[in-house]
């Protein structure tokens, strides 16, 4: 079972520790304390590292890996809300990593990859657009890829995640589960009046 598999709302494992990280030590810096955090994961694959976060790249808005990648998206420290650009790092299986920033207004929910949606659902959700977005979209992409389908070359393949989005609220819906199919249907909703290329908040 890959990390972001765990628990009922999908959370990425490290998303939730960095949540409670925060309740935590609220009132003081999060950075402070999640500063050179780097997780080793045990996955089947044999052991993983999660960066967490570091002094250079800036402040951590989500993360999580899987049986042969891991990712962080950062939040730089010149950060401008008014032209907001989030930084991303994959680590492959063997450690390699890349880079790439990701703007925030181009980021096209009907055509885009896993890290730049997951990167602009963390930011939904940081800028308290849709506070469920970035769980939402976990959970969303458990039933693009199921528990374990998610690997290195699938987080850069284009998605229709409105559809995706859709396929998950007709699931939730059919078993009966309303809170669940309300939370997607939030985050849909939220999508459709906001999201298309060159848009700010």
């Amino acid at each position: 079972m890959s990390v972001s598999a765990i628990g009922t709302a999908q959370y990425l494992a490290a998303e939730y520790g960095a949540q409670k990280a925060a309740r935590r030590t609220a009132g003081k810096s999060f950075s402070g304390y999640m500063d050179n955090m780097v997780q080793k994961t045990q996955m089947p694959s044999g052991t993983f590292e999660l960066h967490i976060s570091n002094d250079i790249d800036g402040k951590v808005i989500g993360a999580g890996c899987g049986n042969d990648y891991s990712f962080t998206v950062y939040e730089p420290e010149d950060f401008d809300p008014d032209n907001p650009v989030y930084k991303m790092k994959v680590w492959d299986r063997d450690g390699n990593v890349t880079e790439q920033m990701a703007d925030m207004s181009k980021v096209d929910s009907k055509n885009s990859d896993y890290l730049n949606m997951f990167a602009y659902s963390s930011y939904l959700t940081a800028m308290g657009m849709y506070p469920g977005a970035q769980s939402a979209f976990m959970g969303a992409s458990a039933f693009q890829y199921g528990m374990d389908g998610l690997s290195y070359g699938s987080l850069f393949g284009r998605t229709n995640w409105m559809n995706v989005l859709q396929n998950a609220m007709q699931t939730q819906y059919s078993a009966g589960n309303l809170q669940g199919y309300m939370n997607y249907k939030g985050y849909y909703d939220t999508l459709s009046k906001i999201n298309h290329p060159g848009w700010l908040l």
